[in-house]
């Protein structure tokens, strides 16, 4: 269950664990036409979380911000990334007006042998979310920006950005954050959208139905391809219900799958009116350099840096920690060191998510299954970005590490995440 609130603003709490000097480089603008401290402005391009973030984090700083987001926030309809594993990050009061509709103890992870009705159930892992909820994200980015504007946040929602408001942006601002998605508004402009080197692809939709043998908890489904499914219930009576796949693994029909996989598991199936098909980075899937440009004054942050979870398909932790790095080394005329800031704070995550998800490229639901079971009973959020936690545990089953490391695949995977050859480094040279 989720811990109290508190009373300390959350990116407050952030800038105060981050260790940021500035670096005397005046690394936070292409045209740096100012900025005296309360006198510089930046726009922020993308209103999902991680532009929500940037704004919240940069007003913090008493710089001046412009939110730009192309749908209305009444109208806007997301519910990917709803199970959201750290939400005490997020400056607002976790209750179900703000979007908070489930304190989920629980997250259940069972791993099946394949995705047929003789499959088996190979093994199972349990991870407490001690900070953690079930959301409707849509009310939560809703409730946020009407907290940006009430703090003077400058939020021009319904308001798309061409390249060519872009461009003019960074004219105009001491600092623009590209927080559009993967790939970004700005690869767009400068023809590097083949810079990302690979994404999932998932569908999700809000059910009605019984779920009352599952609630509170919530449960993610690995049956034996590459991706996974799940049903994150809201309450007894409702719940979203997704499946993603790795990009070079997709089925004929998504909606075929999607339907199967509710069939499978006997969740309500949603219509195809229901369903929203959505990309997550498989990260790191951008340089680390790339995520920031000074030639442009532009920081990218969130999926526009290529940085969610390969394995679990997480992004929203990410995304925050993200923009609220960004803005703290921004004030302190740091940007330059971003890039490596970034990486090196996720840098054990992607490891770790690179080496299990072998597993599921192999074909090998035993080692999955093993691998969960070893690390259950970890937070849900700590399996992810401390994966040292998981690393500790993995240690303790000597025989379940010979057997990862005995598939020559499996090495390979380890060895290349261990030395950091990543597969944007092995794209087109032109592509980067």
């Amino acid at each position: 269950m989720t811990a109290g609130d508190g009373t300390r603003d959350p990116f407050d709490a952030f800038r105060a664990d981050v260790d940021v000097r500035a670096t005397g480089s005046g690394a936070t603008t292409r045209a740096a036409t100012g900025g005296e401290a309360g006198h510089r402005s930046v726009a922020v391009v993308g209103g999902a979380m991680a532009g929500l973030a940037a704004a919240h984090a940069f007003s913090r700083l008493d710089w001046g911000v412009v939110l730009f987001e192309r749908q209305t926030f009444d109208e806007k309809r997301v519910n990917c990334g709803e199970a959201m594993t750290d939400v005490t990050r997020i400056p607002l009061a976790k209750t179900a007006e703000n979007g908070f509709a489930n304190d989920t103890p629980t997250f259940e992870v069972q791993v099946f042998t394949g995705d047929v009705d003789d499959r088996e159930l190979a093994g199972t892992g349990r991870f407490p979310a001690s900070r953690a909820y079930v959301t409707d994200r849509a009310l939560v980015e809703r409730a946020w920006a009407s907290r940006l504007r009430a703090n003077g946040v400058d939020v021009r929602e319904n308001t798309g950005v061409s390249k060519a408001d872009f461009e003019e942006l960074c004219e105009t601002h001491d600092l623009v954050v590209d927080a559009t998605g993967q790939p970004s508004l700005a690869s767009k402009i400068e023809g590097t959208t083949a810079e990302y080197a690979g994404a999932m692809t998932a569908l999700n939709a809000d059910v009605e139905g019984d779920f009352s043998d599952l609630y509170p908890d919530s449960r993610i489904v690995f049956e034996n391809y590459l991706g996974y499914s799940w049903v994150f219930p809201k309450s007894e009576s409702r719940a979203n219900v997704g499946i993603g796949w790795a990009q070079d693994r997709q089925p004929e029909s998504y909606m075929a799958a999607f339907e199967a996989a509710c069939e499978r598991n006997d969740w309500p199936v949603p219509t195809r009116e229901q369903a929203n098909v959505y990309t997550i980075p498989r990260g790191p899937s951008l340089d680390p350099d790339r995520t920031w440009l000074p030639d442009r004054g532009v920081v990218r942050v969130g999926d526009a840096a290529g940085i969610a979870n390969r394995f679990t398909g997480k992004g929203i932790s990410q995304a925050i920690e993200s923009s609220y790095l960004a803005a703290a080394l921004a004030d302190a005329g740091a940007l330059d060191d971003y890039p490596d800031a970034l990486y090196a704070r996720l840098r054990d995550e992607y490891r770790l998510a690179y080496v299990v998800r072998g597993a599921l490229e192999d074909g090998r639901p035993d080692i999955l299954s093993g691998v969960m079971e070893a690390v259950s009973g970890i937070d849900v959020e700590d399996v992810d970005r401390n994966p040292r936690k998981a690393f500790a545990r993995l240690a303790r089953h000597p025989v379940l590490v010979a057997n990862m490391l005995g598939s020559k695949p499996m090495l390979k995977r380890a060895w290349r995440a261990w030395t950091n050859d990543w597969e944007f480094k092995h794209l087109d040279a032109t592509a980067r």
